[in-house]
């Protein structure tokens, strides 16, 4: 779920947004500032390791936390989880609780983490200690530590729980394609194509792009496993059209041309 990342990320940039930081303030220097912003460069690059190792440059000395550290440590932390360094993006987040305050939000983002070491009776109780700090839901992040939850559901093969959670949100009217994307490949992997395409139909009802392109592709791969081969060519040949051709798509089409 490409998209997903690309939303984690965002939303831990969006923890990491403080009050503007002065010079000399709190003993902050001008140095200070320029590793700072040199290691966010490094995440903006992709740099994750380099850019851990600049934060906690900044921190490793502090005798107290300031704004200055609770930033460095927003900060360390995303780019631990961006690392895949899962334990200890876990290790930041739980410092932030106790040195700056127990925040939904971080909870939320730890949530994400434990669901990607499969940890996920530890994931449950820390989305619902999260939701009891959050009640109406309003805080970021709940969306993505469901999401997060589900696809460990998934990956752990309990796709029960996973559907559960993607109705849940669904429920909540945060369904997009993505999501019926999902639930489609589910129903796909139980052989049960009719309800596959009641999923598609839907999602394609839908008027956010994240996961159309999958939506369609996976359509006419139900159409041909139900034997509809004059469908699933059409829509094969529709997908081509609309986003190009690759090896997939041209053996999908040389395979049902042939039917």
């Amino acid at each position: 779920m490409a998209h997903l990342n690309k939303k984690i990320s965002a939303l831990m940039a969006a923890l990491c947004l403080t009050s503007v930081l002065l010079t000399g303030c709190g003993g902050v220097t001008e140095e200070m500032l320029e590793i700072r912003e040199s290691a966010i460069d490094m995440m903006e690059e992709g740099n994750y390791e380099g850019a851990v190792a600049a934060f906690n440059g900044l921190v490793e000395n502090a005798k107290k936390v300031t704004e200055f550290e609770l930033d460095i440590l927003k900060y360390r932390a995303e780019a631990e989880f961006l690392l895949e360094d899962y334990e200890a993006a876990l290790h930041t987040y739980h410092t932030l609780m106790e040195v700056d305050k127990e925040r939904p939000e971080y909870c939320y983002v730890s949530v994400m983490a434990l669901a990607n070491l499969g940890r996920m009776s530890d994931a449950e109780e820390m989305l619902d200690a999260g939701v009891k700090m959050d009640k109406k839901l309003e805080a970021p992040g709940y969306y993505e530590a469901k999401l997060a939850l589900a696809g460990g559901y998934e990956a752990d093969g309990n796709v029960d729980a996973a559907e559960e959670i993607y109705q849940e949100l669904i429920d909540l009217g945060c369904g997009n394609t993505s999501i019926y994307n999902r639930l489609m490949l589910i129903t796909m992997d139980e052989g049960d194509y009719e309800s596959a395409l009641t999923w598609a139909a839907k999602g394609l009802s839908l008027d956010d792009d994240l996961a159309v392109q999958e939506l369609k592709f996976n359509e006419a791969v139900c159409y041909e496993f139900l034997g509809e081969f004059k469908k699933a060519l059409e829509l094969f040949k529709a997908y081509e059209a609309e986003y190009g051709s690759d090896e997939r798509v041209a053996h999908e089409i040389a395979f049902l041309e042939t039917r």
